[in-house]
């Protein structure tokens, strides 16, 4: 099957999901490449993708809260339509669990007409994670990396023998909700850790939190976070160059406890192709 276009869509608050996605592309060596950034909040209100040529192949990569997808990405996601064309499913979870996302990714694209040629969870960073809880500190790292570039290749070469897109057999995905995700409300992420608060001593006003927040929860004015539309990806904390800005747990050495148990160990990016 011959694929002359790559059209990459990405969500991608921290920029970890990014860099997976983009190191895939890199082994499928495709030139003609583009990239649909739903992180920032005006790009996602205003998506609306129909593909049509059938020598096209889509990526999606989004991170995974709580097990699952973005809600705002899924409700974006609904907007894109396809006519059978290939895709690869990409989902970032933080070192403790994928859960369903990948599966809830596959639901999506098959109803609006993709087939999926490939899957991955992958691993970086915790949202959490700061220095006093390392989890998955510094992933994706380069071992990460060079696993999403050889999956790239490895797609390049199934696409290559590919000559009916509609004999592809379905992949069989693993992952399921685990009790806990089961048992604790919506949002749940708000039960853990606070709302970022800014130290005004290292603030420089430099306006990088506002500008890097998916959902533009940040006040302009006295830089306080709307905790009714925060999703707690900390992108606000990670990217802030004075560190005007910490994680800071609810019930902090409970919340230490659970999240060091469940996120230890070095887990590996599982693939599917």
């Amino acid at each position: 099957m011959q694929i002359d276009r790559l059209t990459r869509i990405i969500f991608s608050p921290t920029g970890t999901t990014k860099k997976i996605v983009e190191e895939i592309s890199k082994g499928l060596k495709i030139k003609n490449t583009d990239t649909i950034n739903l992180t920032k909040t005006d790009i996602r209100q205003n998506f609306n993708l129909s593909i049509n040529k059938h020598n096209e192949l889509l990526i999606i990569g989004v991170p995974v809260y709580e097990e699952k997808i973005p809600k705002i990405i899924e409700k974006t996601l609904k907007n894109l339509r396809g006519k059978g064309q290939p895709i690869i499913l990409i989902t970032v979870y933080g070192n403790i669990g994928s859960g369903i996302s990948l599966k809830q990714l596959r639901t999506l694209v098959e109803d609006v007409d993709f087939r999926v040629v490939g899957a991955g969870s992958f691993i970086g960073e915790h949202s959490f994670s700061n220095g006093e809880l390392k989890i998955a500190k510094g992933r994706p790292d380069e071992r990460d990396l060079k696993k999403a570039k050889q999956f790239g290749k490895e797609i390049r070469q199934k696409l290559k023998y590919i000559s009916d897109i509609e004999n592809i057999p379905e992949l069989k995905l693993e992952g399921k909700l685990p009790l806990i995700a089961k048992i604790l409300p919506k949002d749940s992420a708000k039960l853990f850790a606070k709302i970022p608060t800014v130290d005004k001593e290292r603030c420089n006003m430099c306006d990088i939190c506002i500008n890097v927040c998916p959902v533009m929860a940040i006040d302009e004015k006295n830089l306080r976070i709307n905790n009714e539309i925060c999703l707690h990806c900390f992108a606000c904390v990670k990217k802030c160059p004075k560190e005007a800005r910490k994680i800071n747990f609810k019930k902090k050495e409970l919340v230490k406890l659970f999240l060091r148990k469940k996120g230890s160990g070095r887990k590996k990016p599982q693939i599917y192709y």
